[in-house]
């Protein structure tokens, strides 16, 4: 049942990303955990995202995204992206942070502890969600050794590797 489901996937932590993506001067994001490593060698990662929202769109258009991991300082963000700010909605959802766009108009998020840029090379459907299998093209690192935000349970929790 859709309800024990969601409720043991809350179960499962995972790093808190805003999902980022541009396509002729339009820009769109979301905040999602649905990521991880495929391969090194050739680098390779996993994005999942639901078909509905309007990211999707505008990965599907450039066949370009970023994935933004963020810190403990993000949970902000994190909310705004997630749409749990009332009133923000779309591009204005990047009216806050340090955003920086790439040579191909993926809007990254500076300060992240780590922002990978990624080139689709394969979409796959599964109900309501694309699977993007994207070649690593970018990857920039912060300085900070900050927290990382991680979601557990429906709450944004900080961790560190102290």
């Amino acid at each position: 049942d859709v309800g024990m489901f969601r409720a043991g996937m809350a179960r499962i932590s995972g790093a808190c990303t805003i999902i980022s993506a541009g396509h002729q001067g339009d820009r769109a994001g979301l905040t999602a955990t649905a990521v991880c490593s495929v391969s090194a060698e050739p680098p390779r990662m996993l994005v999942c995202v639901n078909r509905n929202v309007r990211a999707h769109q505008v990965i599907v258009a450039s066949q370009r995204l970023g994935v933004n991991v963020l810190d403990v300082e993000h949970e902000g963000l994190a909310k705004r992206f997630a749409g749990m700010v009332q009133g923000v909605m779309c591009s204005d959802r990047f009216l806050e942070g340090d955003w920086v766009d790439s040579a191909n108009g993926v809007p990254l998020l500076r300060g992240a502890l780590v922002s990978f840029e990624g080139r689709v090379i394969e979409e796959t459907i599964s109900g309501t969600h694309s699977i993007f299998l994207c070649e690593v093209t970018g990857v920039s690192t912060s300085a900070s050794d900050a927290s990382a935000l991680v979601y557990f349970n429906r709450n944004f929790v900080p961790i560190s590797a102290d």
